[in-house]
């Protein structure tokens, strides 16, 4: 990345980022600073042809310490003072910034003084670099990309990724993008909330190794935790969500405020909310107290404290009017991003929970973004088909630490086989008799795509003769209150054979099936 020159312009202040256009000035005796003399030879004149030369090269306009994410753009006029220097910009509207500390990490790329004393003192320097290049480059770093989902304004953006992608550290790039670290941390926290690794961080085990009988999951100190558990109450909606995706007979129990003694013989106060115990009910009205569950159902308990919050944030946004929201903790929040909260589920908890996000998130009527990331294909079919999005994003990272988010657009995400693969899982389900609740959900999925295939303005369209009478029937079972709460009983022994029925009718009434079948 050499031979091509670019401005680089450093404030004192951040004062020139007030909108895309603007003005600022800048002392004489600065300009050509931390410059080559080759090269300030052909600029140091300030004539005209320099100035015509200098307003035609691509600029760099940072801060001093890169207290600001630096901007690309092109500078517009220049006016020649005694003592200064007036500036007039440009920012590149299609180019996004660069992060903060992104300059620095590169600054043998871009010419810059490996001392270091550049980023301490307002300038204008001339460099030697390949500006665009540098920048398509930065594009293929997980800060790059962060910036991409961040600007594209999308309410749902959907990425697959292998798992050690990378996926984890860009929920935390795009959190530091969203809410920068030297923000108050209250303004951090209430711009943007995700699940990934680090949640599961927060919670730790007490196995009680001398006794071996009080084992507890705690909970470290944390306000993402206190509020959504002690000052909303979420806890019993938490416990019924772990509960639905376990067993009924596997009951979390949060602890109540108590005092113990330390080593030191001092009483110290356990606060409520901080501690978790679990029991299973055997059936026989026995139950195991104080068991130690399994990873993966630790995962799915946290996932579900998660889950509540989500549902109470959706729930107090979508009261339009600011003032008569219940709290205005959330009036700030700008994203929730998911990363992977399906490790440990089998296929069939994983569709719920794949419908269950899903509808949730369809139920969101202000302005919050979703970014959700995960390595699993049927997951992310799942949800690319419930939520409609018109493409998804496929993040790959190679050798040389360099990324890419590939956009997979309409029929290219057929590559993952979303609908032959829920046809299996039907069959299968109809051959051992195991049909369930959301197999319903399934069938539905595969009437809408034949429907949207086929050019019918309504799936329904496709159903045999009483079609009424099926759709009723389906959408019984596919209405979004059942997807959270057991207020319609599980599918009768007719119902389950409703559901072989449909699928045969479907798949051997209509060409599109035996082409698909032919080519999957």
């Amino acid at each position: 990345m050499s031979g091509q020159l670019y401005n680089l312009i450093m404030a004192s202040v951040p004062s020139f980022y007030q909108g895309d256009k603007g003005g600022f000035s800048i002392p004489k005796d600065r300009f050509l600073q931390y410059t080559e003399d080759p090269i300030k030879e052909q600029f140091q004149s300030l004539d005209q042809d320099a100035i015509n030369r200098l307003k035609n090269l691509p600029t760099i306009f940072a801060t001093e310490q890169e207290v600001s994410d630096a901007r690309i753009g092109r500078i517009t006029d220049i006016e020649v003072y005694s003592s200064n220097l007036r500036v007039k910009y440009s920012f590149d509207k299609d180019r996004y910034p660069l992060t903060r500390g992104v300059l620095k990490e590169n600054q043998q790329k871009l010419g810059i003084s490996e001392s270091g004393y550049e980023f301490h003192r307002g300038h204008w320097g001339i460099k030697e670099c390949n500006l665009y290049d540098f920048y398509e480059e930065y594009l293929r770093s997980l800060t790059g990309i962060a910036h991409k989902l961040n600007n594209t304004g999308k309410k749902v953006q959907l990425i697959y990724a292998f798992n050690g992608t990378g996926k984890t550290r860009l929920s935390r790039t795009l959190k530091d993008i969203i809410a920068p670290k030297d923000e108050d941390a209250e303004d951090r926290v209430t711009k943007v909330i995700y699940y990934n690794a680090f949640t599961e961080d927060l919670f730790y085990w007490d196995n009680d190794l001398e006794e071996d009988t009080e084992r507890k999951l705690k909970i470290q100190p944390n306000a993402y935790t206190s509020w959504v558990l002690e000052k909303q109450g979420q806890d019993q909606n938490a416990i019924a969500h772990f509960q639905r995706y376990t067993s009924d007979k596997l009951t979390p129990r949060f602890n109540a405020e108590y005092k113990i003694k330390d080593a030191d013989g001092k009483e110290v106060t356990v606060p409520a909310f901080s501690e978790v115990t679990f029991s299973f009910e055997r059936g026989n009205k026995e139950k195991d107290d104080n068991i130690k569950i399994s990873k993966g159902e630790e995962s799915n308990f946290i996932w579900s404290i998660f889950y509540s919050l989500i549902e109470q944030v959706i729930a107090t946004l979508n009261v339009a009017e600011v003032s008569a929201r219940d709290t205005d903790r959330y009036n700030k929040l700008e994203y929730v991003f998911i990363d992977d909260p399906v490790s440990s589920l089998d296929e069939n908890h994983l569709i719920e929970l794949a419908v269950n996000v899903a509808a949730l998130i369809k139920s969101s009527q202000s302005g919050l973004k979703f970014i959700i990331t995960t390595h699993n294909p049927l997951f992310y079919n799942v949800l690319y088909n419930e939520l409609d999005v018109k493409n998804g994003y496929i993040l790959n990272r190679y050798d040389d630490g360099t990324f890419d988010l590939e956009e997979k657009k309409g029929d290219s995400n057929k590559s993952f086989s979303y609908h032959l693969y829920l046809k299996q899982v039907i069959e299968k389900a109809v051959a051992d008799n195991q049909v369930e609740k959301y197999h319903f959900t399934l069938l539905r999925n595969l009437y809408e795509k034949t429907a949207n295939f086929l050019g019918y303005p309504k799936w329904s369209e496709l159903l045999p003769d009483d079609k009424q009478a099926y759709l009723n029937r389906i959408i019984q079972f596919t209405s979004h209150s059942t997807l959270s709460s057991d207020a319609v009983a599980e599918p009768s022994p007719q119902e389950k054979k409703t559901v072989e029925f449909l699928l045969k009718h479907l798949t051997n009434n209509y060409g599109y099936w035996k082409h698909e079948e032919r080519n999957g």
